[in-house]
C-alpha cells in the first residue's frame, strides 16, 4: 500500500509541474503580446463634431484657450479630415504668424499636417517606440523625430532641428490626439505652448474657423531721422484658390520714449484707398494687433516712418480665404 501512495505522488508532482510550466509559459505570452500593443499605437478615425479644448501660450499674444473641431472628414477628396478654431480671431493670428500647425488639413492615414501645400508627418504611424522620421514645420526643412516612449497609451517624441530648436509633444490614444507640445527655438525661447486642457467631446455645436494664408509682405522698419519708407506688392489673389476674401495686416510697434520720437502707418490700395491708417507716439507699445481689411485686386503701396533709436514696427500682410463652419 506505501508502495501505490508513492507511486501516486510522483505523477500528481510531475503533473503539477507540467501545468505549472505550461501556465507560465501562457502568461509570459500573453504579458509579451500585451506589451508588443502598448508599444504600437495605430492611426485613430475623427468624426466631424470630435472636439479638443486647448491653452496656446505664444510670446506674441499670451494665453488663449479655445477648442480645435473636426469641421470636415471628406476634405482632400476624402484623403483628409479639417480642423478648424472655435475662436475666429486665433484663426486671424495663426494664418498671420502660422504658429498652429494643428489647424485644416489634416490627413486620414497619418495625421499629417500641412506645410506649403505638402502633408508633413509629425507623427508616423502606427506609433512604435524607437521609430524615427523627418518632417518639415514652421518654416524649418529637416526636423528630425525619434519616439522616446509609449506608456499608458501615451508616446513621448522629440523633434529637433539645427536651425529651428526642438519639438517636445506627446500623443495621447486615450483623446486620439495630441496632449501636450513645445516647441524652444535654439535660444531657449518657448515659441509655442500647447497643452490640453482636459476636456474633449464628440458632439461641438457652433462655429468654428480657419482662413488658408498666402504672404505678402514681412517687413521690419527701425528708427531713423524720418525718412518714409516706401514699397509696393501685387495681390494677385491665391495661387490656387483665387481671389482672397480679404487681407489680414499684423503690426508689433515699439517706439521710443524721447519726445521727438513718432511712427506711421498707411496701406493704399490700387484705387488710391487706404483702409488702414495709424499713427503712433512717443513711448507707445502695440503688441500683435490684427486688422482685417477688403482685399482688392493689384498693386498696393505701403508707406512708414519710423523715428526713435530704439523704435521699431514689423509688419506682416497675408492674403486668406477665410472657411467657416456651424455645427
Amino acid at each position: 500500500m506505501p508502495k501505490i501512495r508513492a507511486e501516486l505522488l510522483k505523477k500528481y508532482c510531475i503533473f503539477f509541474v507540467v501545468f505549472i510550466f505550461i501556465s507560465s509559459g501562457c502568461i509570459s505570452d500573453n504579458n509579451t503580446n500585451k506589451s508588443a500593443e502598448d508599444n504600437n499605437l495605430d492611426t485613430p478615425t475623427w468624426e466631424v463634431g470630435n472636439w479638443w479644448m486647448y491653452t496656446f501660450t505664444t510670446p506674441e499674444f499670451g494665453d488663449v484657450t479655445t477648442r480645435l473641431v473636426v469641421t470636415e472628414s471628406d476634405a482632400e477628396d476624402n484623403t483628409s479630415y479639417m480642423l478648424g478654431i472655435t475662436n475666429q480671431l486665433e484663426a486671424h493670428r495663426h494664418a498671420l504668424l502660422n504658429f498652429n500647425p494643428f489647424l485644416g488639413r489634416i490627413t486620414h492615414t497619418n495625421l499629417s499636417v500641412f506645410e506649403n501645400g505638402v502633408p508633413q508627418s509629425v507623427f508616423s504611424f502606427p506609433l512604435i517606440q524607437g521609430n524615427s522620421w523627418t518632417f518639415d514645420l514652421f518654416g524649418y526643412i529637416g526636423w528630425k523625430a525619434n519616439l522616446l516612449s509609449i506608456n499608458e497609451g501615451m508616446a513621448y517624441i522629440i523633434a529637433e532641428n539645427e536651425e529651428g530648436g526642438i519639438l517636445e509633444y506627446t500623443y495621447d490614444s486615450n483623446i486620439k490626439f495630441i496632449s501636450k507640445l513645445i516647441w524652444k527655438d535654439n535660444s531657449d525661447i518657448v515659441k509655442l505652448d500647447m497643452m490640453w486642457s482636459g476636456q474633449n467631446g464628440e458632439d461641438y455645436s457652433g462655429d468654428a474657423y480657419f482662413v488658408r494664408a498666402f504672404d505678402l509682405r514681412d517687413e521690419i522698419y527701425e528708427g531713423n531721422d524720418g525718412e518714409i519708407y516706401e514699397s509696393t506688392f501685387l495681390n494677385n489673389g491665391h495661387p490656387s484658390d483665387g481671389d482672397f476674401d480679404q487681407l489680414y495686416i499684423y503690426l508689433d510697434v515699439e517706439i521710443d520714449s524721447s519726445a521727438s520720437s513718432h511712427a506711421t502707418f498707411t496701406i493704399k490700395d490700387r484705387a488710391g484707398i487706404s483702409p488702414k491708417v495709424e499713427t503712433w507716439n512717443a513711448g507707445t507699445s502695440e503688441k500683435g494687433s490684427i486688422s482685417v481689411i477688403p482685399s482688392q485686386s493689384g498693386e498696393y503701396t505701403l508707406s512708414v516712418t519710423c523715428t526713435g533709436s530704439s523704435s521699431y514696427i514689423h509688419m506682416i500682410v497675408v492674403g486668406g480665404l477665410e472657411s467657416v463652419w456651424t455645427l
